[in-house]
């Protein structure tokens, strides 16, 4: 018997099978089970998820010949057919390769014949956000008032492309991304089936690598039966998918913390020599830094696709909240740079060189004295960040103002200073709105004063001066 893959052999035939849409299988068998079926589905949701799978699933449910049922009989020539995907009444539709409106024209013309076996003539069109515009103005008025033998059932991960005409004529189901866990375990289910000998840490890197989608998952459990004999090892999914442990994050970060930039280029590098893609690396030390912002904010675990061990390990960091925000910034402001870069390598090396020297221990030993100034810098600064969210919801106009302004906190005396007489006027004429707000930041007390800064007032008086030069003209007020 000819070998199968196993995303092919151990995909779902029935509703009990599907992993993690629980929400739409409930909804679905309720639909059998009433006999409230619409004609025209839209399921949606990333790659790899169960799309497809739940159409034909769907599509057996209503074709069986024991159905309408929400368990089909898998035995008759109508569930055994749409598992083969050769059922003459189940047509399935490539949207990327089919998307003209000649193809569209040819199948309102076959939706006026009846099924020629099944119950039901069902239509899946996959990756329908590929179809122009025109092939969705042809399938508008079919799509509205189909034949009542007739389903539809579209599939896309990109929903937003799909125009509002379409979406409102279909009962729309969203499909989630699959969590670590989930992946995980439907894996090891498929692990025993095959005596395929693998660890449980092994099945958890191949569920994190996987990002949501259990066919990916699948695929590369498929590369390691055939790329490693006897046990399969964490260590074998590394070396196969240029995947890096969480071990090797918490390294690269201790040693980023200590300043040590040497270390950090020669490690980056033994894990690129190693077979370690440099996006990959960029990827996984800012999803790291996101669980351990996430670890720190006391977020539940099962968003954060860490094992046991791998969360102990994070209550070992020494950074502060505002010090691991700072690095997932740094690494946010690189994402373009390391994903359009013809080298990504350098980009990548780039990036960790930053987070060494702005965050190393190294490069902040004996940064001198604290000033005043710098004391009070930094606590005007707190204060209009603070001053810029209180506002940006009730009045966004005056928000902006403050962020463009100055602010000088000298005791209880609040002083915003402004580029302009316009930004002064504003400032003014909204002084109790603005008050109000300050009045919770500082409940014991205050007063505001409002000037323009006189560099800008300079700058404004240089420019009326050259005005007049140019039109030999006078200041009319």
């Amino acid at each position: 018997m000819a070998h199968r893959v196993l995303s092919l052999k151990y995909r779902p035939q029935n509703f009990d099978e599907l992993t993690g849409q629980n929400h739409i299988v409930i909804s679905l068998k309720g639909a059998i089970n009433s006999g409230r079926v619409g004609h025209a589905f839209l399921f949606s949701g990333p790659r790899g998820v169960g799309k497809t799978s739940t159409a034909r699933i769907f599509a057996k449910s209503l074709n069986c010949v024991q159905g309408p049922t929400v368990y089909p009989c898998q035995e008759c020539q109508s569930c055994k057919e749409i598992t083969m995907s050769r059922y003459i009444d189940v047509i399935e539709i490539d949207g990327a390769s089919n998307r003209g409106i000649e193809e569209i024209r040819n199948l309102r013309e076959s939706v006026k014949y009846t099924p020629l076996h099944g119950r039901k003539k069902i239509y899946i069109i996959d990756e329908v956000h590929m179809l122009t515009n025109e092939a969705f103005n042809a399938l508008l008025k079919t799509l509205e008032e189909p034949p009542s033998n007739v389903v539809f059932i579209f599939a896309t991960t990109n929903v937003m492309k799909v125009p509002a005409t379409i979406l409102s004529r279909c009962q729309r189901f969203t499909f989630k991304r699959l969590t670590v866990k989930e992946i995980a375990s439907r894996l090891e289910e498929i692990a025993k089936k095959e005596s395929v000998k693998i660890s449980k840490t092994a099945i958890h890197y191949l569920a994190v690598r996987a990002d949501g989608s259990v066919r990916d998952g699948e695929s590369i459990m498929e590369q390691l039966v055939s790329f490693v004999e006897g046990e399969i090892t964490e260590k074998d999914v590394f070396e196969l998918v240029g995947f890096l442990g969480t071990d090797f994050y918490l390294d690269l970060l201790k040693k980023i913390i200590n300043g040590d930039l040497a270390a950090v280029i020669s490690m980056l590098n033994r894990a690129i020599e190693d077979g370690g893609d440099p996006i990959e690396i960029y990827r996984g030390f800012t999803n790291y830094m996101r669980a351990a912002l996430l670890h720190r904010a006391k977020v539940s675990e099962e968003y954060l696709d860490l094992d046991d061990d791998e969360l102990a390990q994070l209550k070992t960091l020494t950074l502060s909240d505002a010090e691991i925000i700072n690095i997932i910034e740094r690494c946010l402001g690189f994402e373009e740079i390391v994903r359009r870069s013809i080298n990504s390598r350098i980009a990548v090396e780039l990036l960790f060189s930053h987070l060494t020297l702005k965050s190393g221990k190294k490069n902040n030993e004996n940064p001198g004295p604290r000033t005043e100034r710098s004391v009070r810098t930094n606590e005007a600064a707190d204060f209009k960040s603070k001053l810029f969210v209180a506002l940006q919801e009730d009045s966004p106009r005056l928000a902006g103002l403050i962020h463009r302004a100055e602010i000088i906190e000298q005791g209880t005396k609040i002083t915003f200073q402004v580029e302009n007489e316009y930004a002064l006027r504003q400032l003014e004429n909204n002084r109790l709105q603005l008050s109000a707000k300050v009045q919770v930041l500082m409940p014991e007390g205050f007063n505001l004063d409002f000037v323009i800064a006189k560099d800008k007032e300079k700058e404004g008086s240089n420019f009326i001066e050259t005005l007049r030069g140019l039109f030999d003209g006078e200041e009319i007020k």
